[in-house]
């Protein structure tokens, strides 16, 4: 950790935390109270949630902690999705910097002041936090990065992204809030994957960005998730964020950054990767798989380009010739290990 940290002086804002909530609301609180149980003055950070859509008890809560949380602002917006969630609160910061954080998951308490001194001292346009995962009973189960993550002190966003494409979760990063203003980015709309859609962008234009190693960020590990999802129609809308996702690289690889190139080379790679696992391991009924296979050979995505291996090979093999046969064979193997298991 850098040792010469100054405490900041300024009353001005200088740090935006941006919620982004839907439907929350049996973690809105406590994420919002983490926010406020803090070592630095109010006058240096606001709250921010943007409250998108929610139906359940998302907003009364919210409305009645702003009774107690002087730096608590609301915003309400129709359900528009996470993207535009993040850019209305974005539009609403006053903070220098921004952290986008989720309404399901927390931040650790009495951590802003080291933080904020980290990021003035070194006079960073990115700080990377480490961050840990836990449970619904928020169990600790692992910190995810060691303490000598990046290697270095100081780095261009460009060798971020070279060496770490795949992690790209915004909240794990607080953001110089004029790159997007400057830049004009804002998060795309309507699909998952924001996250990898926009970093390479961000890293364009990051000249100074630093890891903070302690554990800020605590990331709630919903069984429920859209990750986990099994909803058909969300996996197809998944699969078209992936195109999606893809296209945006493409059109990335015309900036002018050599390290960066690399990183989206690799990225969309990945993709590769991406597409195969979620056709061999989530299930389907027939009509939403063909409609997945359909659009993914209409895309560029077939014949599947993963670098298979062992049994794989066969799979992959299947998918490209034969997909609705093979997938049919891989769910009746699962669901025969599945009732070997059991008995």
């Amino acid at each position: 950790m850098y040792s010469g940290i100054k405490p900041i002086t300024s009353n001005r804002m200088f740090l935006s935390i941006i919620i982004a909530a839907y439907n929350v609301e049996d973690f809105i609180e406590k994420c919002i109270r983490s926010c406020y149980v803090q070592n630095i003055s109010t006058l240096l950070f606001e709250i921010i949630v943007v409250n998108d859509g929610s139906t359940d008890s998302t907003t009364k809560i919210v409305n009645e902690l702003k009774a107690d949380i002087t730096n608590l602002v609301l915003v309400d917006q129709p359900n528009l999705g996470l993207g535009a969630a993040r850019n209305t609160g974005i539009d609403h910061a006053s903070g220098e910097y921004i952290w986008l954080i989720d309404g399901d998951d927390f931040i650790t308490e009495n951590i802003l002041d080291e933080i904020t001194n980290d990021i003035k001292v070194k006079q960073l346009d990115v700080m990377l936090l480490n961050y840990a995962i836990t449970d619904l009973h928020y169990t600790h189960i692992k910190t995810v990065y060691h303490d000598d993550f990046l290697g270095e002190d100081i780095i261009t966003g460009g060798q971020y992204y070279k060496r770490h494409y795949d992690k790209s979760y915004s909240w794990q990063f607080i953001f110089r809030k004029d790159i997007f203003q400057k830049n004009g980015l804002t998060f795309k709309e309507k699909i998952n994957m924001q996250d990898s859609e926009i970093l390479p962008k961000i890293m364009n234009h990051v000249n100074r960005l630093a890891f903070f190693n302690k554990s800020s960020y605590y990331y709630v590990q919903q069984p429920n998730s859209f990750t986990n999802s099994s909803d058909g129609e969300k996996r197809y809308r998944y699969f078209q964020s992936i195109i999606v996702v893809k296209e945006s690289l493409i059109n990335s690889l015309s900036i002018d950054n050599n390290d960066l190139k690399h990183g989206i080379v690799k990225k969309i790679k990945s993709l590769d990767d991406v597409v195969f696992n979620h056709l061999v391991f989530f299930k389907y009924d027939k009509l939403i798989f063909s409609k997945i296979v359909s659009l993914l050979k209409d895309n560029g995505f077939y014949p599947l380009q993963y670098d298979a291996e062992g049994k794989m090979k066969l799979i992959k093999w299947g998918f490209n010739h034969h997909p609705l046969i093979t997938k049919k064979l891989i769910d009746k193997i699962q669901n025969l290990k599945i009732t070997l298991n059991k008995s």
